[in-house]
């Protein structure tokens, strides 16, 4: 069993950026004001192998929330749901170690609603309009059946088409152009982050060769932040638009590797799963700087320690029994 620990708060903060979200549910309910109930909550998601580093999370935020586990889909979850430990606990925090782009964006929503919530100042129906429309538009993806928004809409008195405007001007105010100076962001930060959506990975190709490389993913509006982190890493990687529209920094050259990325995560570690994986990822591109090109043996001793990296190999096109006869076909 892992042991909690006490981590730096933009390393919380970075990971907030990829794995934690700000949400507002929106409940009908007969006992609130214009019965309508507002529920902010800020959580973080990880995988169930990471669940220590919410422990130690909910240790840095004095116990405040709970951590609910998800077996099915081996995570886990830490949420604060109580407005007190959300206004003088969670906000505090990131206002002082802030988040950038578009979770920027969500984080003003939420604490707009939290405070409205725990000053308990907005009861007349023009403030709870406000509130709605920031609610509505904190979490755009999120699947809100257009009866129940209409229905929301009337019980505050909004005609739909007048409702529907708002909402669209509210995403236009989304920090897509947030200006930020690379001092602004912290190695810790950037370590955070790493351990939310970060990919070390080794790639054993069709041809034989063994490589090792590094993705990190992130949405489309955060592409200053990802040329700050490249920045951070002296250059090292491109950033390109993925077939989701997503954006990718990717560092797959060996020297880049070795002379910027390793030494980077090795001054700031990972605490997660991927704190494993990088040692994995260490080891082989050490390897293949040293003795390149690899003989035979050296190569199958990868793919016996290597080959069911990253959960047991399961995203491998071929199986380990199969990639080993490839390799001894190209080596005959």
């Amino acid at each position: 069993m892992k042991k909690k620990f006490i981590m730096s708060p933009s390393y919380i903060s970075g990971l907030t950026q990829t794995d934690g979200s700000f949400f507002c549910s929106i409940n009908l309910s007969k006992t609130h004001r214009f019965g309508i109930q507002f529920r902010p909550k800020f959580c973080i998601t990880a995988d169930l192998d990471s669940k220590h580093v919410l422990e130690s999370i909910q240790l840095y935020f004095n116990f405040c929330g709970k951590i609910y586990i998800n077996n099915k889909n081996h995570t886990a979850e830490y949420v604060v749901e109580r407005i007190d430990d959300l206004h003088n606990i969670i906000i505090p925090h990131f206002l002082n170690n802030p988040i950038y782009c578009a979770k920027l964006h969500a984080f003003e929503l939420f604490h707009y609603l939290v405070k409205a919530l725990y000053n308990k100042n907005k009861h007349n129906i023009v403030d709870r309009r406000e509130m709605l429309i920031k609610a509505l538009s904190m979490n755009m993806t999120t699947n809100r059946n257009i009866d129940r928004i209409k229905l929301l809409f009337s019980l505050l008195e909004i005609s739909f088409l007048e409702g529907i405007e708002k909402l669209e001007a509210a995403k236009l105010q989304t920090n897509q152009s947030l200006i930020m100076s690379p001092h602004s962001i912290s190695s810790e930060f950037i370590s955070g982050m790493f351990d939310g959506d970060g990919s070390f990975f080794i790639s054993f190709q069709k041809d034989g060769e063994i490589k090792t490389g590094f993705n990190f993913t992130s949405d489309i509006y955060s592409k200053p932040l990802l040329e700050i982190i490249k920045q951070k890493l002296n250059g090292a990687g491109s950033i390109k638009i993925g077939s989701k529209k997503e954006l990718r920094l990717s560092i797959t050259g060996l020297n880049q590797i070795i002379n910027n990325l390793i030494p980077f995560v090795e001054d700031n570690p990972l605490f997660s799963e991927r704190s494993s994986h990088f040692i994995d990822f260490r080891k082989v591109s050490l390897l293949l700087k040293k003795e390149y090109p690899l003989n035979l043996q050296t190569k199958l001793s990868i793919v016996e320690k290597y080959y069911n990296m990253n959960k047991e190999g399961k995203r491998r096109k071929m199986d380990q029994s199969d990639y080993v006869n490839l390799l001894l076909k190209i080596h005959e």
